[in-house]
């Protein structure tokens, strides 16, 4: 019976430490604000603590903007991150960052985080 009891503690613990996760990473979430700060504010406000303002007159939407769209999904960030939007057609489009898979959902992460 002592091992049932245990066994039954042990599972609310376990269910309890899966609920009290953050839903996203936090280590993507830091690592995705450490390229928001350094590859993505040349154009984009990344993040209010970034050193330097983006490059780019006006500036790309800036991710907290990008987050509070009501139609900004993990899988739509990813979608776009992924595809080209830049070509002789959209001379200004965002260029293609070339971020790994990884990196790419480290930003996202980041992004999504800055909902409020």
């Amino acid at each position: 019976m002592r091992a049932f009891n245990l066994a039954v503690v042990g599972l609310y613990l376990a269910i309890g430490a899966a609920l009290a996760q953050p839903p996203e990473n936090a280590d993507d979430v830091r690592k995705g604000h450490d390229l928001a700060v350094t590859i993505c504010a040349i154009c984009h406000v990344g993040a209010p603590d970034q050193a330097n303002k983006p490059i780019m007159k006006p500036p790309a939407p800036s991710f907290e903007s990008i987050a509070r769209r009501k139609d900004t999904t993990e899988e739509s960030l990813l979608k776009f991150m992924n595809t080209t939007h830049r070509g002789l057609d959209n001379p200004l489009g965002m260029p293609n960052p070339d971020l790994m898979d990884y990196q790419v959902r480290q930003v996202v992460a980041f992004i999504l985080s800055l909902r409020k």
